[in-house]
C-alpha cells in the first residue's frame, strides 16, 4: 500500500505544483498585460509629445522668421526714409526736418525698395514712368513734389 500511497502523494504534490504554477503563470500574465498596457500608454504619450514638439519647432521657426522679416522691413523703411530725406534736403536747399516728416507721412506709400533701388509707385502698386518711358527716379519724384502745388509748401523758397 505504501507504493500506492506514495504514488497518490506524488500525484497530489504534482497537482499542487501544477496549480501553483498555473497561479504563478496567471499572475505573471496579468503583470505582463498591465506592463504592455502601460507601455502602450507611454508610446501614445510619446507620440503626442513628439507631435507637440514638432508643432512648437515649426511655430518657433515661423516666429523667428516673422521677427527677422519685420526687422528687415523696418530697416528698409529707415533706409528709404534716409535716402528720401537726403534727396529732399538736396532739392530743398535747407534743413527742415519738420517739413520733411510731414511730407514723408504723405508720400511714404508712393515708394518702395526693390532690389536696393527706390521705385516710385502708383496707388495700385505699379511703377511710375516718366514721359520718355524711363522709370521715375527718386530725384525726379522729389522735383515733381517741389513743383506740385500741394506739396510745394514743404520746400523752402
Amino acid at each position: 500500500m505504501e507504493p500506492e500511497k506514495s504514488q497518490n502523494q506524488q500525484q497530489l504534490d504534482t497537482q499542487v505544483l501544477l496549480a501553483n504554477a498555473k497561479l504563478a503563470l496567471k499572475g505573471e500574465y496579468q503583470r505582463s498585460a498591465a506592463l504592455i498596457s502601460q507601455l502602450q500608454a507611454l508610446k501614445i504619450q510619446l507620440e503626442q509629445v513628439q507631435a507637440e514638439n514638432k508643432i512648437l519647432r515649426e511655430n518657433v521657426s515661423e516666429d523667428v522668421l516673422k521677427h527677422f522679416e519685420e526687422r528687415t522691413q523696418a530697416a528698409e523703411v529707415r533706409s528709404l526714409k534716409t535716402e528720401v530725406r537726403q534727396k529732399f534736403l538736396e532739392a530743398n536747399g535747407c534743413k527742415d526736418d519738420e517739413s520733411f516728416d510731414t511730407l514723408w507721412d504723405s508720400i511714404k506709400n508712393k515708394m518702395k525698395l526693390k532690389d536696393g533701388e527706390v521705385i516710385i509707385v502708383a496707388p495700385n502698386g505699379t511703377p511710375k514712368f516718366t514721359l520718355n518711358g524711363n522709370l521715375l527716379t527718386l530725384k525726379d519724384f522729389i522735383q515733381s513734389l517741389k513743383e506740385d502745388p500741394i506739396s510745394r509748401k514743404f520746400f523752402c523758397e
